[in-house]
């Protein structure tokens, strides 16, 4: 499936995690988001509602201990109505704390993985020189790539046929640090037609 537009409302609390920082967020019933194809740039406060949104589309299947929801989330996808559980095949949450991502094994391998489950036409070395990955951190875990980690997540994410790329909130100080580590990601998947949410905290 190709999605090209999102459409999420839900009322509750969302206990966010990511490597970096933990977070208490809500959901306000008042609130409705739209994604679209492309950045999707989200900015506010680490308890603004934006990551909490963004974990609700990625996580809420792997990690339903993190959500109190007061009712069934309303969500729909290229203008149908979806349940969170169908919409968690094709979303990727940004973190190493995903599923996809919790193992020792090297990004090569877990590409290959993808690839192989996906039965996707294409090769690891497609994927690798898509991402602009480095010889050496491609045949490295995930913990240590440095700052090629968003590209390399997000690699596995597309050898895993993945279309909607949910980033944990980011300090704005930090996503600036990752320069074109991040930034030029954004310029991949957009031009890939996926979408990515990416939640950013506020310039000083």
């Amino acid at each position: 499936m190709i999605i090209k537009k999102i459409k999420v409302q839900n009322h509750g609390y969302v206990y966010c995690k990511s490597g970096f920082y933990t977070a208490a967020d809500g959901l306000s019933e008042n609130s409705v988001y739209t994604f679209t194809t492309g950045i999707n740039k989200l900015y506010g406060e680490i308890d603004s509602e934006n990551w909490a949104v963004s974990y609700l589309l990625s996580m809420y299947t792997h990690r339903p201990e993190d959500f109190i929801l007061f009712n069934e989330p309303k969500v729909s996808v290229n203008d149908k109505i979806m349940s969170l559980s169908e919409l968690a095949e094709y979303s990727c949450y940004m973190d190493k704390i995903y599923p996809l991502f919790s193992t020792d094994v090297s990004v090569k391998d877990l590409v290959i993985q993808g690839i192989e489950k996906s039965k996707k036409n294409i090769t690891y070395m497609d994927i690798k020189n898509m991402f602009d990955l480095d010889d050496q951190r491609f045949e490295r875990p995930l913990s240590c790539v440095g700052n090629e980690v968003f590209r390399a997540m997000a690699a596995v994410g597309i050898s895993h046929n993945k279309e909607i790329f949910c980033f944990p909130w980011l300090s704005y100080t930090r996503y600036k640090g990752y320069h074109k580590n991040l930034w030029g990601l954004m310029d991949i998947l957009k031009s890939l037609g996926k979408i990515a949410i990416v939640p950013v905290g506020k310039k000083d």
